[in-house]
């Protein structure tokens, strides 16, 4: 349990607001001092996490234990670049294995259930790790590109401090080792004037997203009772799903200003996260727009992977684009798998992977056609806009699965239908 006294929701409560202008004044006293700031700053991000409802010193403990473990395994990849192939094949597989091992049982339940059957009646409750979802592919990120070579700056404590950067914690972005590095260990460091007005107009509306848009619509979201589902018309159930996307939208959106605003104060960037997404075109912009440090991980060590290893095979070095829709589907089913374990998950990992691949051919099949007429139109404002209109519409839609289980789902169509 944490203390009384050092108990508190990241930028929803005064307390934390004073904590972070401590940390900042610290960070920033010691901007001479790359060594003495990388250790307030560990030290910083460890207190504050310990302030987090339902994470106390033996989750950090766990958290510190694993960045070892993962810092030592890529330390030894980037040290031993000549080593064999197998052999560092082993230690990457090795590090990735603990890591998702690790995120299987902090997040899904049924496989702490396992644990509990082994247990058996002293198993206890379900266990359960605040940004265990973030930190995990931070680790595998550092892991695979330490496998390639490509980690500069080694050090441990950085690594430290990159896993455990509190402004980020427990909701991303996803931000790379390589410019966190660069940035911590920098002996040239940004004015503090000009990051104070860039962070505080960042943290100002991420507030005013997150406290004042999000929760102006949050009345309005689809419910998630099954009785009200029930009686729900057509368009009673589109409202709630429009509602509920720009709900996530300006709610996560606001997360993600308040965590790269906050980072800012201490001289540090995070990448952005969000760009307009419900003003693009089409199904892959929207993704490309949306969550980009998601997007951009699940591409680089999903997507990039699955396409790679296939393309050996001469069936799909023949069919270029089945090759790349069945990587958007498989990257897209573990999108799903992420956020959750239930099959509503699955399915909706799978409705955008479908989507993005029928776009794909979709798109394939319009370079083809000769009418002038057609090209023109394909070019046009109209068509612009009718791509936002199908493409918000698709996005809200498919909530549907996001928020609602398999049961739900059917008392939700079995309603709507019957009211058609």
């Amino acid at each position: 349990m944490n203390p009384g006294f050092w108990h508190f929701d990241f930028y929803s409560s005064l307390p934390f607001w004073a904590a972070l202008a401590v940390s900042a004044i610290v960070i920033r006293l010691l901007d001479k001092s790359v060594r003495a700031r990388g250790f307030a700053l560990a030290i910083l991000s460890a207190l504050m996490l310990l302030a987090l409802p339902g994470f106390g010193p033996g989750h950090l403990a766990l958290v510190l234990g694993l960045a070892v473990l993962t810092y030592v395994l890529g330390a030894a990849l980037v040290r031993t670049p000549s080593a064999p192939g197998r052999r560092r094949k082993a230690l990457a597989a090795l590090g990735i294995t603990a890591v998702l091992a690790f995120l299987a049982f902090f997040k899904y339940g049924f496989v702490q259930g396992l644990f509990r059957t082994a247990a058996g009646p002293a198993g206890g409750g379900l266990a359960r790790m605040i940004g265990v979802s973030y930190f995990s592919f931070r680790m595998i990120h550092f892991l695979v590109e330490a496998y390639r070579g490509k980690i500069e700056g080694l050090d441990p404590l950085t690594y430290v401090n990159y896993v455990i950067f509190f402004p980020a914690f427990i909701s991303g972005p996803i931000n790379r080792y390589n410019p966190f590095a660069s940035q911590v260990r920098s002996a040239a460091r940004s004015k503090p004037a000009a990051d104070l007005r860039a962070g505080g107009e960042r943290i100002v509306h991420g507030l005013f997203k997150k406290f004042v848009l999000a929760q102006a619509l949050y009345p309005h979201i689809l419910s998630t009772q099954a009785d009200l589902l029930g009686r729900m018309s057509f368009w009673q159930a589109a409202l709630g799903l429009y509602a509920y996307a720009f709900y996530f939208y300006f709610d996560f959106a606001g997360y993600s200003d308040l965590a790269i605003g906050c980072a800012r104060l201490m001289g540090l960037e995070l990448p952005e996260n969000f760009d307009n997404p419900f003003l693009k075109r089409n199904i892959r912009e929207l993704w490309t727009n949306w969550h980009m440090s998601l997007t951009s991980w699940l591409v680089d060590y999903i997507y990039w992977p699955i396409v790679r290893k296939l393309r050996s095979l001469d069936y799909f070095r023949r069919h270029a684009v089945l090759l790349s829709n069945l990587g958007m589907i498989i990257t897209f089913i573990g999108c799903g798998m992420w956020h959750g374990e239930t099959a509503n998950f699955i399915l909706w990992g799978a409705y955008h992977g479908i989507g993005i691949a029928a776009l794909t051919i979709y798109q394939r099949e319009k370079r083809k056609v000769r009418s002038a007429a057609l090209q023109k139109y394909f070019r046009s404002k109209l068509s612009l806009a009718l791509g936002v209109f199908l493409t918000f519409n698709f996005f809200a839609f498919g909530l549907s699965l996001f928020v609602l289980d398999i049961r739900k789902l059917g008392i939700l169509a079995a309603a709507v239908l019957s009211r058609l």
